[in-house]
């Protein structure tokens, strides 16, 4: 049975109720908030199809923005990020690596998936930050907007993959 069958929805779900209910409303300093929910794209297996990794990221993203009063500005970054994710993905991982490998410490190794994560997270949050103000007016705000919420989301989502992916 194809896993991504279950695990696809579930993460969906699981992701955004967490985004919606709890992250939501955790902003340090009035700029810094975790945005757990780019997590779907970046563990998103490396063989599957780009119109369905687009679709899915702009679902969640479409829905992350009606809860969270951002127009918009989520579904076209979780729309980017998954147009970009295969190219970003190749080139943290060997040349073994099939077409059915899902991105985590366990399968591509620490370093690399550490890389990978920071690399998607900087190029969501710088996207997210420049949509969402639309101008550089007050350019110290949004470094402080992308960097806190980046080191926040990245720290996030290596202590998911931890939990998900446990060794032994």
């Amino acid at each position: 049975m194809n896993h991504d069958l279950f695990r696809l929805p579930l993460l969906f779900i699981i992701l955004c109720a967490v985004q919606v209910f709890v992250l939501n409303h955790c902003q340090l300093f009035g700029c810094a908030m975790p945005m757990l929910y780019v997590y779907f794209v970046i563990s998103m297996k490396k063989g599957m199809a780009k119109w369905a990794m687009m679709v899915w990221a702009f679902a969640l993203g479409l829905l992350l923005d009606t809860f969270s009063n951002t127009p918009g500005v989520t579904a076209a970054t979780m729309t980017l990020a998954a147009m970009v994710q295969p190219y970003l993905l190749d080139l943290f991982i060997t040349r073994e690596g099939g077409d059915d490998l899902i991105p985590s410490k366990s399968t591509i190794g620490t370093k690399p998936f550490i890389n990978y994560t920071i690399v998607m997270v900087t190029l969501f949050c710088t996207v997210f930050y420049t949509l969402e103000m639309l101008n550089f007016l007050n350019g110290l705000k949004w470094l402080e907007c992308v960097l806190g919420s980046m080191a926040l989301t990245v720290a996030l989502i290596l202590a998911l993959d931890s939990l998900i992916y446990k060794k032994g």
